[in-house]
Parts: C-alpha cells; sequence; structure tokens
C-alpha cells in the first residue's frame, strides 16, 4: 500500500509490518536524462515490489533530495550534508516506532546516500529505545552489470518507466566513474572528468532492455525483504480447536 494515498484507517486496518522507504536524488543526469531519474527509480521498485510480495508493506513517501555536492556545478541539482540525509531519513524512521511496523528497508536510487544510510540502519537498529530493524538495499548493487551515470542500463530503465521524460541517449564524456587515481580522489566534481555529466554510453539503451533490468532488480528487492522483512502471522494459524 502506499502512505501518502491512504487514509489513517486504511493503514491501521492494514497495519503493515514493512515499511519501503525510497530514497533517490535531485541531480544532473547528463543531457538526456531527468534531474529526478533516481527518485524516479527508488520509487517505481519500492511500489513494485510491495505489490508483488506477499508480505504487509507499506511504500513511504520518497525522499527526493539526497548527498550530490559533486554534481553541484550543473544546473538543477539540489544536494543536502550527510549530516541532514541522517538526522530526517532519521526521525522519519523514528516516527514509525510506534506504529505496526517493525522492519524498514531504505530502498536506496543514489550511490552518494549509500554509507550515510549504512551507517543509520546500524544505529537505529542497535538503539535500545527503537524496537525497528532497518536496512538499505539498492537496485545498482542487485544487477549483474556495472550501472553508470545516465549510462546505458539506467537510461534504459527510465525508457522502460518514463519514456517521454527521456531525451535522445548520449553517450557520456567518461566511459567509468574516475575521481580515483592511485588511491586518491583527484576529481572532486563531476564536471572535471565528464564534461556532459554522464557516464557510461547510453546510445543502445531500450525500453525493453530496461523492463528486463527492471524486473531482475525487484525480484532481488523483494528476495531482500523475504529475507529481512516482517511478515505478518495469521493468529488462526497452527491453533488447534478443543
Amino acid at each position: 500500500m502506499q502512505l501518502e494515498t491512504s487514509s489513517w484507517t486504511d493503514i491501521e486496518t492494514a497495519a503493515p509490518t514493512t515499511a519501503l522507504v525510497p530514497v533517490g536524488s535531485t541531480e544532473q543526469h547528463g543531457p538526456h536524462a531527468p534531474v529526478g531519474t533516481d527518485t524516479i527509480i527508488a520509487r517505481a521498485m519500492a511500489s513494485e515490489a510491495d505489490r508483488t510480495w506477499d508480505g504487509e508493506s507499506v511504500v513511504l513517501p520518497a525522499l527526493p533530495v539526497g548527498v550530490a555536492p559533486y554534481h553541484g556545478r550543473f544546473p538543477g541539482t539540489l544536494s543536502v550534508s550527510t549530516e541532514t540525509l541522517r538526522r530526517y531519513a532519521r526521525d522519519v524512521v523514528e516516527s514509525l516506532a510506534d506504529s505496526s511496523v517493525e522492519t524498514v528497508v531504505f530502498v536506496n536510487g543514489h550511490g552518494g546516500n549509500g554509507e550515510t544510510l549504512s551507517h543509520l540502519a546500524r544505529e537505529v537498529t542497535e538503539a535500545d529505545a527503537i524496537e525497528l530493524e532497518v536496512s538499505r538495499w539498492e537496485w545498482m548493487r542487485a544487477v549483474d552489470e556495472h550501472v553508470g551515470h545516465a549510462g546505458e542500463l539506467e537510461t534504459a530503465v527510465l525508457l522502460h518507466l518514463r519514456p517521454d521524460d527521456v531525451g535522445e541517449p548520449v553517450a557520456g564524456d567518461a566511459a567509468a566513474w574516475t575521481d580515483t587515481v592511485d588511491g586518491g580522489v583527484v576529481h572532486q566534481f563531476t564536471d572535471e572528468f565528464s564534461e556532459n555529466g554522464a557516464v557510461g554510453d547510453a546510445t543502445d539503451a531500450s525500453a525493453e532492455q530496461g523492463k528486463a533490468v527492471f524486473e531482475t532488480a525487484v525480484e532481488a528487492l523483494v528476495s531482500f525483504l523475504e529475507r529481512v522483512g516482517t511478515v505478518q502471522q495469521d493468529p488462526t494459524a497452527g491453533s488447534v480447536s478443543s
């Protein structure tokens, strides 16, 4: 179920035990993809997993601005500090503490959020005052192939989900993310190694390819939920009649 389109009575009746929190970013994705790419994909994957999983889950409103200062030289990019993301995301999660929810999964669509969300997940899970199990999941880790920035796979997923929002796919000015050299970060901003902001070649991306990647990622998310999610048990299951 979708939290933002449900009434409080709907939510009370459903009593979801697992919450999916899409976390994205608002940042440049080359000249062909929308700045909301990471949020669009995270929200769509969370919603589809919620629809197909057998557990009692709810999708929370997406957190649309993440940690993306390195894209800041491109118009349209918004960013928050790691501390702001940590505190905001924690407040959102803590607001579930007195609800039916027992498990929270951050469905993260932006690599720059990853470390912060991982630390936060451990922090909340270990907090004695909060009875929630929190995990981070990323579609970029769930697919076998390397996912660039506005490259072939990411663009293909967008062509599947939101074709009208995608321009003519282009090749990036960098074949791979090249901010690190000799073990150190030498490029602090994306435009220092990719003038057009894209990494990888999206010219062969297709909606059919994107559908396959999307389905693979959602299947992985559902499998992950089966590992960590809280499945609501039927109170009559296993009972013995007298």
